[in-house]
């Protein structure tokens, strides 16, 4: 690739979820409730890149530093039996907040919850009619494939070859309606703009994969990447005046210590707010929802952005037409 080479990549999700309980470890804040308070990220063992997991987790460090309560993880090892068994466990051992997104355990959590009144369930992701869904279970929806369709849009602008190459883990979360959603966001965009951008798809599932690929493309190709970190991780290996990367769920000003200069902006998981309101509620004993805690628009709620470091990252004309797709995908409530 020509170092000179200009090429947009979009939508680079990590999928490595950090270590919540070391990052727990390494601060005692004073606080004022018991000291067994604690709110706990309920995961699986296997870490599927693309869930709102890792983001869940920064958002519990979060709320550790400015609540004081402590937060760890709870892992959900396959075959360890009765899932309600291992809620139970973490409820004796202190944990009255349970954080969630992973969809197996939905029902379980819910009626967890339905059976200890005294304790919160946060779910993000997946679904739960009303009826179903406990006063102290609160649920907010994911926005993985409305960030997708954004992600496609701005792509599409931000192409100059008339084609975007979107490069898929077939591990990734959501793969395929990932990609579904990316080509929508794609034809919006033509549709607006009456262009005929591309979209070429490739399957990948490592880094070397990826290189490759990137090697044989045209100068001012624009690339999208739905992937774990095992596959985006070797792009830094381009020197700074290779690819310009449009990435997500990087956690700008957060967890990440070390910004490659071209990552410009990211697709974000905005759940910072609800599982902040969710231990505020906590602390106040105020474990049940009366209405029921639901929030099923992430656009609208802002629970999916594309944030920018630095203005400027989409002119004038592509921003005003994002918006505009944004709040027509929030009046259709395409979630």
């Amino acid at each position: 690739m020509k170092a000179s080479a200009r090429i947009v990549v979009g939508l680079v999700l990590g999928s490595l979820l950090f270590s919540l309980t070391a990052c727990a470890g390494k601060k005692e804040p004073t606080s004022d409730h018991k000291a067994k308070t604690t709110a706990c990220l309920i995961r699986s063992e296997i870490q599927v890149p693309g869930t709102p997991e890792k983001q869940l987790a920064a958002d519990l460090v979060e709320a550790q530093v400015v609540y004081g309560l402590a937060v760890r993880e709870v892992e959900i090892t396959r075959g360890a039996g009765s899932i309600s068994t291992k809620l139970l466990s973490a409820l004796q051992s202190g944990c009255v907040l349970m954080v969630s997104a992973n969809t197996d355990y939905l029902n379980d959590l819910a009626t967890f919850a339905r059976l200890h009144a005294k304790m919160m369930v946060l779910f993000v992701g997946g679904g739960i009619s009303e009826a179903d869904q406990p006063a102290n279970f609160r649920w907010v929806a994911d926005g993985a494939l409305s960030g997708a369709k954004l992600a496609g849009f701005a792509a599409a602008g931000k192409s100059h070859q008339q084609r975007v190459n979107l490069f898929i883990q077939p591990s990734y979360f959501q793969a395929k309606n990932i990609e579904q959603a990316f080509s929508e966001g794609l034809a919006a965009y033509n549709l607006i703009t009456n262009t005929e951008v591309k979209l070429v798809v490739h399957e990948v599932t490592t880094t070397l994969e990826i290189r490759t690929h990137l090697k044989k493309l045209d100068s001012a190709d624009v690339i999208a990447i739905f992937a774990g970190k095992n596959v985006w991780q070797g792009l830094t290996s381009f020197d700074s005046a290779g690819p310009v990367v449009l990435a997500a769920d990087i956690q700008f000003g957060d967890t990440l210590k070390i910004k490659d200069s071209r990552v410009i902006a990211s697709i974000e998981r905005g759940t910072s707010l609800p599982v902040l309101k969710a231990v505020s509620s906590l602390l106040a004993r105020k474990f049940i929802s009366e209405p029921k805690y639901r929030v099923e628009q992430t656009l609208k709620s802002n629970l999916i952005v594309l944030r920018t470091l630095d203005a400027g990252v989409f002119d004038g004309e592509l921003l005003d037409r994002l918006d505009s797709y944004k709040q027509g995908l929030i009046a259709s409530k395409t979630n």
